[in-house]
């Protein structure tokens, strides 16, 4: 487990000069979309570090997956500044405070069209990225708690009136991810090539996270008979990664649950005494594990039924996270699975029309 607190570490000083090239490609990007949506500079302030999440409330993040690296494009930042960039956006008076669908929408906007230049910027240097779907996030324990190999580095930027915000760039070193562990089992769900609709989706999904318990724990999972709005499930904690598609866009799975749910899952996977209380960065691997796993599984799936599917970062939530504001354009499904000792998983996938 690695914090976004931490320092970078020695073996990651090699390619520290690349990390930093993409950070300054993608602070360029976010001041450019600055200034072009919404009128505003921003001055680049100190150097690149590790995020400051105790200055973070709000966020937005976009996968940038390519076939030899992954990125988390985000943009963080405090209430106050949410705040006026939702007003700037959308021309609110200074007087009125900005709904959370405003302040989504808004923060949605900043990093969906600068990871866009990024990209543009990446492909003149030789890269090629897919884009995935931008995540209005709330709190900072996404930026807390990450997986094995994945890193952050942030830049702080200050506009006008002292407005701060954070510019940070998530990367992964030295595994791929997406079923890193080796699956044992074939794959029985066989999609239609043509079958791309969200339900569809949404099974494969459900049958890639029950494989996952199945062969990495020997945890039988039952489907429930019909899917829901997530935003009617009892969560705590979860894992959210998104899945790409040449085509942009695609889908974001996340696989959480409530906090006694995610406690037995941990401990079956990490084999723990029935009566250990994981930290928290023992629900952080654990529950990314199986959305990282899961989301290989779903991978081959989407292969089998012609569709090529890129594989971003797993981003631990803590709380609704993902699921408890969508912004204009996402929608999502959740499909319950239950297993022995009271274990509800709750699968679910987000996906954007047009």
């Amino acid at each position: 487990m690695t914090a976004a607190t931490c320092t970078i570490t020695p073996d990651q000083q090699a390619d520290l000069a690349v990390k930093l090239d993409a950070l300054g490609d993608a602070v360029s990007a976010a001041q450019a979309t600055f200034e072009r949506q919404l009128g505003q500079s921003f001055a680049i302030e100190g150097t690149p570090g590790s995020p400051d999440c105790d200055a973070v409330t709000f966020g937005s993040t976009v996968a940038l997956t390519g076939d030899d690296a992954n990125f988390t494009f985000a943009i963080v930042c405090d209430d106050e500044a949410a705040s006026q960039v939702a007003r700037w956006m959308f021309e609110i008076p200074r007087e009125d405070e900005p709904g959370l669908a405003d302040t989504a929408d808004a923060l949605n906007e900043i990093p969906n069209v600068a990871a866009g230049m990024w990209k543009a910027r990446r492909d003149e240097k030789g890269e090629r990225y897919q884009l995935g779907l931008p995540m209005f996030l709330r709190g900072s324990t996404w930026l807390r708690f990450f997986s094995k190999g994945v890193n952050a580095i942030s830049q702080r930027m200050v506009g006008p009136e002292g407005i701060a915000l954070q510019i940070v760039l998530i990367w992964q070193t030295g595994v791929k991810p997406g079923g890193i562990q080796s699956m044992s089992t074939e794959i029985t769900q066989t999609a239609d090539a043509s079958a791309h609709l969200p339900v569809n989706v949404l099974q494969e999904a459900t049958q890639a996270v029950v494989n996952t318990c199945d062969v990495q724990m020997g945890l039988p999972l039952e489907i429930e008979d019909n899917p829901a709005d997530p935003r009617e499930a009892a969560v705590d904690y979860g894992s959210n990664i998104a899945l790409t598609t040449p085509e942009g866009g695609g889908w974001n799975l996340a696989v959480m649950g409530d906090r006694s749910s995610c406690e037995k899952l941990t401990r079956v996977l990490f084999a723990m005494e029935d009566d250990e209380t994981p930290e928290m960065e023992d629900l952080a691997d654990g529950i990314g594990e199986i959305a990282n796993v899961a989301a290989g599984v779903f991978k081959a799936s989407r292969l089998e039924a012609g569709q090529s599917v890129q594989i971003g970062l797993p981003l631990f939530m803590e709380g609704r996270g993902c699921i408890d504001f969508f912004a204009s354009g996402l929608h999502g499904l959740s499909q319950s699975l239950n297993g022995p000792d009271g274990i509800v998983v709750h699968v679910i996938i987000i996906w954007q029309e047009g």
